[in-house]
């Protein structure tokens, strides 16, 4: 019955795409009795087709203001050689021309639009659409590789207890930071032969959800994305995803970064200061972290995040913050000489 259905409503709804309104999306935004027949349609073609859809996994694309990127995006997913996914785009309150550059991928996608809530919340909305056992987070301005869902769908369907398999990736544009892949290849090597522990995450922040595939049992389990976060969002998750679940990693490309000037990323200040309530938030929430990684480990990175802090609020001029972060890497790693020097440098200055 269902699939039938699912037949009319799909029907409906091309012949509501032929008519004045045919943007077929749905406004999150906006009251059911305001929406248009096209939406009303859009949605029940949703809920009929993805009750009979019973494939693996959701591609969820959280995007904002980048028209000029997401089609790249789109296509990439687009050329999987794994087919057995669908699509959600969450438009977070874009104000560029995003909605009419994704009206061609209208019948391959779902389209939603929220209010700009930040990249959090989008994607929490996306993965509360999906009905699929396992979930791909997209960036909209980067690229899948073609193998992206069949090399991670290939390890999840053995391994249904995991909560997050992930890959490596590699840079559009050429070799970054004289490398070619984001993970160093000798460390890539060695973590796809052991187990991922807490200790690979907070050495160095390696994931990147473009790269990874989520079960979306342990997602809900650790409650989501935290929309109170704008960057370091992918951190967080991440920490809080191994300290509940198993999670693997492969030693395979699975994404391309686009490196550019609206890259989130390169707002240091709220990175830093965000990055440092994430490892705040791991340490108070999990008591067993302090004995997994040790005391000074953890100390030693907050302070380093304080120290750059600082040295970024001093070259901005706001010597006031920039000496109260500076106090706060010295409080935490009293023995480091580099940051006394600078503390009685600034003292003087």
């Amino acid at each position: 019955m269902g699939i039938w259905v699912g037949v009319i409503a799909e029907s409906i709804f091309d012949w509501a795409q032929r008519t004045p309104e045919k943007t077929a999306v749905i406004d999150n935004d906006r009251p059911w009795s305001y929406r248009s027949f096209a939406e009303h349609i859009a949605i029940a073609r949703g809920y009929f087709m993805k009750r009979g859809y019973d494939g693996p996994g959701y591609a969820v694309i959280a995007t904002y203001n980048r028209a000029k990127f997401i089609t790249d995006t789109l296509d990439s997913i687009l050329g999987q050689s794994f087919r057995d996914f669908e699509i959600i785009v969450v438009d977070d309150g874009s104000t560029d021309n995003t909605r009419e550059v994704l009206e061609p991928y209208a019948s391959r996608i779902q389209y939603i639009h929220q209010h700009n809530r930040g990249p959090s919340a989008a994607r929490n909305l996306g993965v509360r659409r999906a009905q699929g056992s396992w979930i791909s987070i997209q960036d909209s301005d980067d690229l899948c590789a073609p193998n992206h869902l069949s090399t991670l769908y290939g390890f999840a369907q053995k391994h249904g207890d995991f909560g997050m398999v992930f890959g490596n990736g590699a840079y559009l544009t050429g070799p970054e930071h004289h490398r070619n892949t984001i993970i160093p290849a000798a460390k890539s090597r060695r973590l796809a032969q052991q187990a991922v522990r807490i200790q690979d995450l907070f050495d160095k922040s390696i994931v990147r959800l473009q790269a990874a595939l989520i079960s979306k049992h342990a997602y809900e389990v650790v409650g989501g994305h935290d929309e109170s976060l704008r960057i370091c969002m992918d951190l967080d998750l991440s920490f809080r995803l191994l300290m509940k679940f198993p999670v693997a990693y492969l030693d395979q490309v699975v994404f391309l970064y686009r490196k550019h000037e609206g890259n989130s990323g390169r707002n240091e200040e709220l990175r830093l200061t965000e990055n440092i309530r994430v490892i705040e938030a791991l340490v108070r929430d999990f008591s067993n972290v302090t004995s997994m990684l040790g005391q000074r480990q953890i100390a030693q990175r907050l302070a380093y995040r304080y120290y750059r802090l600082a040295k970024g609020r001093w070259k901005r001029r706001q010597t006031s913050t920039a000496r109260e972060a500076l106090r706060q890497a010295v409080t935490l790693s009293p023995a480091n000489l580099k940051y006394r020097l600078y503390q009685l440098g600034w003292a003087l200055a």
